[in-house]
């Protein structure tokens, strides 16, 4: 005990080292019990598993319980387990095959050796749910799964949605932001959390190729304090090894425009022109046989696609669908006067291409260095990029609508690229002492290039004050950088004592964040007509006026770009006890401690000072309070305890009780600490905001409760059903501390939510009080909540038959609630996108975004063998509803200077909802009051959510989608050739997305609300009554989505494997 103490020790001096993490499990184990033919416990027998491939070999002698216990075994198989002891016969179990971070089970009888019986050879009944070292939620997605389930874009997301309780990348209700993504136990999200969950993602690109990856485990409620570093789920993919044997594939799939449906409802929809090819190779085997193995792959993809289908209008085309109000005279006018008088080139505003392309590479080496030691060595890449449209909505919005033609050159391009290497040890010292070692570094580099040159940017207003023509330099891409580089290390150690295994590791994961982000580097110009633009008539809404735009761009160019940095870690010790108390009931007690640590410190000068030093900040509830923007927050030490348990009800793995209870530490999106980071100080001038965090702030916790029962019954039948609660512990709110909390009040109408008075409540720290500076956006502070809750109920049923068809069917119900569901990346959108019904910083505890209500997944997969061909098929079924929107104003009723955020307050009768009249674009009344209230009466009937709220606000997040259905297909040929006596095959697939939508328009199509914004803001009277607008137009609550969404999707693959 003294030695494990030493050990310990040791381990955490090591934590103290500036490097390093490892969060995800990237192994399999073995363990059962050995007995006589009494059912005598055998003690020492010698047990050596067999990975048949590699010819590797894991031993261990039983204890004197008869029980033993492998670790750090590599995934997949066949395994064979060879049991030997003196005076018995031998004992073989063949055809094992181990699932990531599963324990095989392993139950075998010894015959003496006087008793006339031949060797005795099991083959073993594979099984990943009945078993005695499952305790919380799972789902494992095994090799011939990954091959035989159908993909277009090939992601692990196509794999995760196996899990019953997912939706997307978000798992038990909760945002995707909180999951933790790793590859081969190594951490892999985009930790910083722009845009998407995972690396490569705003390229539209995967990381990793699927023909790479071997398993991927979605782990929601494991209670082995070995996983950590997410609230939602632990999502980790495990790559593929060399074998004895040389193998390998290349593999070519296709698919354009021609393979879209074009019809939605009957309704004819044209494709926007495209190409996709991936090409990829792949290749495994061994470098010294038995020793030392390898596997490479090597994948490309290229896309060329038109950019939009929106045109001008040239008097000819006016009216169709594609055509804009923009008049191709007038934009053609625009393109030359750039040209001629600044000489700069616009490029093309219509029918034009966009380009998306990645490249991918993985090689991994396994060493068996010793019996006794095994060690993995794996580094992969990807260079990836992506051209993107302006966006649609931020500031104002640029991308191409029915009103607005954006300049070619107004896009941008974003570069994704990644280089990482993990070095694995396995060590098993003795029969009692296994150990784990890993170590990574992972490098991401992402950035975003205006596909112009520099050049400020300039809109051109419509006759409405609409944007119509915008070009020049995309505004968020000008040196728009983020470096992150993770540097990982962990360890494990393994010790066996009779009926218990104990445990004792530490992770250290560093994150360091180098981020340039530099809105509005170049001058944001406005003309309010084109004719204005070609007189050389505009406005100057950014920058300082010259009125020569190339001098503009050399007067810009004379200032740095803005860098800011985040360099914190996140550690955890953890132990664990696994006690197998008999034959049947085993219990898993555990602790993790998490704490982060801050290694840099934000620059403090008289700009920071300000907001540390300014007395006016108040809280949610009106308290003043202390700012520090310059300082992170304390560290906390956040304590992780956890409890697993797993029941043989009968004692014979037909019926098991399994579940646990604990607590789980995650991540923040650094992004969060980086907005503090750049917005610490208050300079002179325009302030767009100030960022702060809690100075007791803690790192998201839930508190995780699963309890499931397993039952086999019948011929091969398994039925679970599965139920998780969860509570948040610390959840996180985002609020302004920059705004007094509001002292008036609607009234004349059922609506009496608070109402601020004006703008030194809106805005406390402004120059109206003396300062230098006017924060727009707040001073917005990031905190803990502990309200918030998630629960879900799934019932599965699912069979194998040994005629090669498997199928699977599960439902599942959700229940989620929270203060706000983080609907941005942006600690300033955060809050201000967040529905409320008065005051902003005081959220209503509501319905979460994230997840569907009711989700029904089924699949099937079958497979068979005739003559020298083969012919696969598998389908994926999934209906759902959930999809969850809040209804809100359009406009601003509560006058916290935050359009398009205020809940509708939902009138019972006319008297209940003042109007102002609307007219149209040419004055002439095309609505009065009556005829506004009959409309908007007709809407909330027939819309589920709001007619349940009459008399009511609605509720955030209360809306849903209605119920959509897809079914996806797969279809896969094999021809088997003889080449020099081994086998190869020609393989050629069909991949189908919502097969439904190709037999019948009418089917697999999808619904989006109608809009957000049923109701407009007119104003708010001198007696706090507001007059409103309803466009008596809108009589639905959801029409048809008309995009890809809806529609069938083919994919045609052809691969060559060779042996």
């Amino acid at each position: 005990m003294n030695k494990l103490k030493l050990l310990f020790l040791i381990t955490a001096m090591a934590t103290c080292l500036p490097n390093a993490f490892s969060q995800g499990v990237t192994t399999s184990s073995m363990n059962g019990k050995i007995v006589d033919s009494k059912n005598e416990p055998v003690f020492a027998a010698t047990v050596v598993a067999t990975h048949t491939p590699t010819g590797t070999q894991y031993g261990t002698i039983t204890q004197e319980d008869g029980r033993f216990d492998i670790r750090n075994m590599k995934v997949g198989g066949p395994y064979t387990v060879t049991v030997t002891f003196i005076g018995y016969k031998e004992t073989k179990q063949e055809n094992i095959y181990l699932l990531l971070n599963k324990s095989a089970e392993i139950n075998l009888v010894l015959n003496e050796d006087n008793v006339q019986i031949d060797e005795i050879t099991i083959v073993y009944d594979k099984n990943d749910v009945i078993s005695q070292n499952r305790t919380g939620a799972q789902t494992s997605v095994d090799r011939e799964k990954i091959v035989a389930l159908p993909t277009i874009s090939r992601s692990q997301a196509d794999m995760t949605r196996l899990t019953p309780e997912s939706d997307g990348n978000s798992f038990g209700g909760r945002n995707n932001l909180y999951n933790n993504f790793s590859l081969d136990g190594s951490i892999f999200n985009n930790s910083f959390g722009l845009d998407v969950a995972t690396p490569g993602g705003q390229a539209d690109a995967q990381p990793v190729s699927l023909d790479a990856i071997d398993q991927i485990q979605v782990s929601l409620a494991p209670f082995d304090v070995r996983e950590g570093g997410f609230t939602g789920a632990g999502v980790n993919a495990v790559t593929k090894s060399g074998t004895n044997q040389f193998k390998g594939s290349t593999y070519y799939f296709f698919r354009n425009e021609n393979m879209i449906g074009n019809k939605v409802n009957g309704l004819t929809v044209k494709n926007l022109d495209f190409s996709t090819k991936q090409y990829g190779v792949s290749l495994g085997g061994p470098i010294i046989k038995n020793k030392l193995f390898f596997f490479v792959n090597y994948e490309q993809e290229r896309r060329d696609q038109q950019a939009h289908g929106f045109v001008a209008d040239n008097g000819t085309n006016t009216g169709n669908s594609n055509t804009t109000s923009v008049a191709e005279a007038d934009i053609k006018a625009v393109q030359q006067h750039f040209m001629e008088r600044w000489g700069y080139d616009t490029g093309a505003y219509q029918n034009y291409n966009h380009k998306t392309s990645n490249n991918k590479f993985l090689i991994k080496l396994d060493a068996n260095l010793s019996p006794k030691h095994n060690f993995v060595l794996r580094y992969n890449m990807l260079d990836a990029y992506r051209d993107i449209l302006p966006h649609p909505e931020a500031v104002l919005g640029r991308g191409p609508t029915s009103f607005r033609l954006p300049f070619e050159n107004s896009s941008y391009r974003i570069f994704n690229k990644i280089h990482s290497v993990v070095g694995e040890l396995h060590s098993m010292f003795s029969s009692k002492l296994a150990n784990k070692f890993m170590a990574g570094y992972t490098a991401f580099r992402d950035k975003r290039n205006p596909h112009s040159t520099p050049f400020p940017v300039v809109d051109i207003l419509d006759q409405n004050g609409n944007i119509a023509i915008t070009a020049g330099s995309e505004m968020f891409s000008t040196n728009n950088r983020l470096n992150q580089d993770v540097i990982q290390v962990s360890d494990n150690l393994t010790y066996y004592a009779d009926r218990h295994t104990f445990t004792l590791g530490f992770n250290y994961e560093r994150f360091k964040f180098e981020n340039s982000f530099n809105l509005f580097y170049y001058p944001w110009i406005t003309a309010f007509s084109v004719q204005d633009f070609l007189d050389d008539n505009f406005a100057y809404f950014v920058g300082n006026p010259t009125g020569d735009l190339n001098q503009d761009v050399t007067d810009a160019q004379k200032n740095p770009f803005a860098w800011s940095d985040v360099d914190v870690a996140q550690i955890a010790f953890y132990a664990q006890d696994e006690f197998q108390v008999n034959d049947d009931l085993k219990l898993t007690f555990g602790l993790r401690l998490d704490v982060p640590k801050y290694y840099n410190d934000i620059p403090q000068d008289e700009a920071t000072d300000r907001g540390k030093n300014f007395d006016g900040w108040v809280n949610e509830n009106g308290n003043s309070v202390k700012l520090d923007p310059a300082t992170w927050p304390d560290a906390k030490i956040m304590w992780s305890p956890r409890f697993g348990f797993n029941w043989d009800v009968k004692g014979d793995n037909t019926m098991q009780l399994r579940g646990g209870s604990g607590i789980f530490t995650g991540r923040i999106p650094f992004v969060w600490l980086g907005n503090q980071s750049t917005n610490a100080r208050i300079d002179a001038g325009y302030e767009f905001q100030l960022n702060a965090t809690s100075k007791d702030f803690k790192f998201p916790q839930v508190w995780k409760n699963n309890l499931a029962m397993d039952v086999k019954f019948g011929h091969g039948w398994l039925a679970t059903v599965e139920g998780i609660y969860s509570k948040d512990v610390n959840a996180v709110v985002h609020r302004n501390y920059n705004m007094l909390p509001p002292s008036g009040q609607l009234s004349g109408t059922g609506d009496t939510r608070a109402r601020f008075a004006g703008f030194n409540e809106q805005n406390i720290y402004s120059a109206s009080a003396g300062s230098e500076a006017f924060l727009e956006a707040g001073a917005i502070v990031m905190d803990n909540t502990k309200k918030g809750y998630q629960f879900t109920a799934t019932a599965k049923l699912a069979k194998k038959w040994n005629s090669g068809l498997s199928a699977d069917i599960a439902y599942t119900y959700l229940s989620a609630k929270d203060l706000t569901s983080i609907p941005a990346e942006i600690a300033a959108d955060a809050f201000q996108r967040n529905p409320v019904v008065g005051n902003p910083n005081m959220p209503a505890y509501s319905w979460s975004r994230y997840g569907l209500q009711h989700r029904i997944i089924s699949s099937v997969m079958y497979k068979v063998k005739y003559g020298k061909m083969a012919s696969s098929f598998a389908m994926f079924y999934e209906a759902g509803k959930g999809n969850r929107y809040s209804y809100t104003y359009a406009g601003d009723v509560n006058n916290d200077a935050i359009s398009n955020n205020d809940l509708v307050y939902v009138p019972e009768n006319s008297s209940d909802i003042h109007f102002g009249t609307v007219v149209d674009g040419l004055g002439v009344v095309a609505a009065d009051a009556a005829q506004q209230w009959s409309a908007l009466d007709a809407f909330i009937s027939q819309d589920d959510h709001l007619s349940d709220r009459r008399g009511k606000y609605a509720q955030r997040n209360g809306a849903m989608l209605p119920w959509y259905g897809q079914m996806d297909l797969r279809f896969m040929q094999d021809f088997n050739l003889d080449i020099h006596g081994k086998q190869n095959t020609f393989q050629f697939s069909v991949d189908i997305l919502n097969f439904g939508n190709m037999i019948s328009s009418n089917w697999g199509v999808r619904q989006f609300a109608t809009t957000n914004n049923p109701i407009t803001v007119n104003g708010v009277d001198n007696n706090g009554t507001p007059w409103l607008q309803f466009d008596p137009n809108l009589k639905k609550s959801y029409i048809d989505d008309v995009t890809v969404n809806s529609k069938w999707q083919l994919q045609i693959g052809i691969r060559y494997i060779f042996n």
